[in-house]
C-alpha cells in the first residue's frame, strides 16, 4: 500500500464538495434528485470515515513533513467525519435554504479540519482553520447576510491575530515546522517578546472557537443561521480551532508558562459563564449554544494542564463536544417559536426528541453520556496537576449546565404540545423523514456508545497525545 492512499478520505470529501458547488448554481442537480442528495452525501462521508479508520492507521509523513498522519490525526479526522455525517442525516432539510450549498459547506468545513489535524507546519494549520471558518461564514450568510458579514469581520480579527502570532513565533524559531519549533523551545527561555505573540495566537483561536468571552459575533451568528449553519459555527469550526490549539500547546510545551495561565482564565470564564448563560436563556438554540461554550471551557482547561493526560482528556472530550455542538442544532431544526416549539415533542417526534435530549445532556456533562466521561477525564488531569480552583469552577459550571439541560427536557417530555389548529409557522414541527429519523437514532447511539466504549476511545486519544510528543 502506497503512502499516498492516506489522502483518499480527504480527496473524497473535497471532490464531493466541489461537485456540489459546481452542480448547484448551474442546475446540474435535477430538482427531483435534490431530496436524495443528503442521503447520498451522508453515505459519501461514511465511506470517507471507513477509509480513514482503515487507511489512517498507517503512520506516514508527506510533502516534506507538511502532512503528518498519526494517531492524533486519525482521532480528530474520524471525530469530525462522524459528526458531519450524523448532522447531515439528522437535519431537517425543510429548514435549510439551499441543499447543495448547505451540503458543500459541511464538506468543506470537514476538509479544513482534516487538513489542520494532519498539519505539520504553521501554513497548513492556518489554511485548514481558515477554510473551515470560511465555510461557516457562507453557511450563516445563506440566511442572514448581515450576520454573515459580522462573522466575517470577527473572523478577520481572528485571522490578523493568528497571522501576527505565527509570524513572530516563526521569527523566533526560524522555521514554520512544528517539530522544529518544539526543539527550539527546549533551548529558549520564556521572554516577554515571545509571550506576546503566543498570547495573540491563542486569542485568535479563542475567537474561532466561540469560547467566552470571545463569542460576541459567533453566538448571534449561530442563532440567526440555518440549523446546519449553526452546527458548523458552534461545532466544526470550534473543533478546528481546538485542534490547532492542541498542536500548538504540544509544540510550545517546553515553556508552559507562556500560555497556561491564559488558558486557565479563559477556561474558567467559559465554564462558569456558559453554564450561567444557558440557565438564564429559554430559547432552545441559544441554550444549546451556551452549553457548547461551557463544554468548550472544559476542553481549554485540559489544554491548560500542559501534560499528556490533560491533552488526552481534552482530545477525548473534543470528540464528544463536536458530536453535541455540530449535531445538536441539526436535530433541533428551525425551533423559531422558542421553547414552545419543543413542547410535547417527546410524544410527537420521539426519535428526534431523544436526540435533542442526549445532545443537551452530553454538552451539559450529564452521566453516563459522552460529555460526562470527557469532562471526567479532564477533571482527573486537573486534580492530578493541582488545579483544584479550576476544577471547582468547572464543577460549578457543570451543575449550572445540567440544570439548564433538565429544563429543556421538562419542555420536551412534560409540557403538553400546542393544539394543531393553533400551531403557527414558528411552532411547526420538523419534517418527519426516514433519513432524519435514522440520523436522530444514530446520534443517540453514538453519544451513548462513546461513553460505553470510553476506555478504548480514551486509549486512542492518549495515543494521539503521545504522537504529539507530550510527556
Amino acid at each position: 500500500m502506497t503512502k499516498e492512499l492516506v489522502l483518499v478520505p480527504e480527496a473524497l470529501v473535497v471532490v464531493t464538495a466541489l461537485l456540489l458547488l459546481l452542480a448547484g448554481p448551474i442546475g446540474g442537480v435535477r430538482r427531483s434528485w435534490r431530496p436524495q442528495l443528503p442521503a447520498v452525501v451522508a453515505g459519501v462521508v461514511v465511506v470517507a470515515l471507513v477509509l480513514e479508520l482503515w487507511l489512517g492507521a498507517t503512520l506516514v509523513s508527506l510533502f516534506g513533513g507538511a502532512f503528518v498522519q498519526d494517531r492524533f490525526a486519525l482521532f480528530a479526522k474520524a471525530a469530525v467525519l462522524l459528526a458531519v455525517a450524523t448532522a447531515i442525516a439528522a437535519a431537517d432539510w425543510s429548514a435549510e435554504d439551499s441543499v447543495p450549498l448547505g451540503l458543500a459547506m459541511q464538506l468543506l468545513a470537514a476538509f479544513g479540519v482534516m487538513v489542520a489535524a494532519s498539519a505539520g507546519d504553521f501554513v497548513a494549520l492556518w489554511a485548514g482553520l481558515e477554510l473551515a471558518a470560511a465555510a461557516g461564514v457562507v453557511a450563516v450568510g445563506l440566511r442572514r447576510p448581515d450576520l454573515g458579514l459580522r462573522l466575517l469581520v470577527a473572523g478577520g480579527v481572528a485571522t490578523a491575530l493568528l497571522v501576527s502570532g505565527f509570524a513572530f513565533v516563526y521569527a523566533t524559531a526560524g522555521s514554520a515546522d512544528l517539530l522544529t519549533l518544539r526543539g527550539v523551545m527546549q533551548l529558549t527561555g520564556s521572554t516577554v517578546p515571545l509571550a506576546i505573540p503566543v498570547l495573540l495566537l491563542f486569542g485568535g483561536l479563542a475567537v474561532r472557537a466561540s469560547i467566552a468571552p470571545f463569542h460576541i459575533a459567533s453566538i448571534p451568528a449561530a442563532l440567526g443561521a440555518t440549523p446546519l449553519g449553526a452546527g458548523l459555527v458552534l461545532g466544526v469550526v470550534a473543533a478546528g480551532a481546538f485542534i490547532v490549539a492542541i498542536k500548538l500547546v504540544a509544540a510550545l510545551s517546553p515553556l508552559p508558562q507562556l500560555f497556561s495561565t491564559y488558558l486557565a482564565v479563559i477556561a474558567a470564564v467559559a465554564m462558569v459563564g456558559g453554564g450561567a448563560a444557558a440557565l438564564a436563556v429559554r430559547a432552545p438554540r441559544a441554550r444549546l449554544a451556551y452549553l457548547a461554550v461551557g463544554q468548550a471551557g472544559w476542553v481549554a482547561a485540559g489544554l491548560a494542564t500542559n501534560y499528556r493526560d490533560g491533552l488526552a482528556g481534552a482530545l477525548f472530550l473534543l470528540g464528544a463536544f463536536i458530536l453535541g455542538a455540530a449535531c445538536g442544532p441539526a436535530v433541533l431544526g428551525g425551533v423559531e417559536g422558542g421553547e414552545a416549539s419543543l413542547a410535547g415533542m417527546g410524544s410527537l417526534r420521539p426519535a428526534r426528541a431523544a436526540a435533542i435530549a442526549v445532545a443537551f445532556l452530553s454538552l451539559a456533562g450529564a452521566p453516563p453520556l459522552a460529555g460526562f466521561f470527557g469532562e471526567f477525564a479532564v477533571a482527573a488531569a486537573l486534580a492530578q496537576g493541582g488545579h483544584f480552583e479550576l476544577l471547582a469552577l468547572g464543577v460549578l459550571g457543570s451543575v449550572l449546565s445540567l440544570a439548564a439541560a433538565l429544563a429543556t427536557l421538562r419542555v420536551l417530555y412534560i409540557q403538553s404540545p400546542p393544539e394543531e389548529a393553533r400551531r403557527g409557522t414558528g411552532l411547526a414541527l420538523p419534517a418527519l423523514t426516514g433519513l432524519s429519523t435514522a440520523g436522530a437514532v444514530t446520534l443517540v447511539v453514538v453519544i451513548a456508545a462513546y461513553g460505553v466504549f470510553g476506555n478504548p476511545i480514551f486509549g486512542l486519544a492518549f495515543q494521539g497525545a503521545e504522537a504529539l510528543g507530550l510527556r
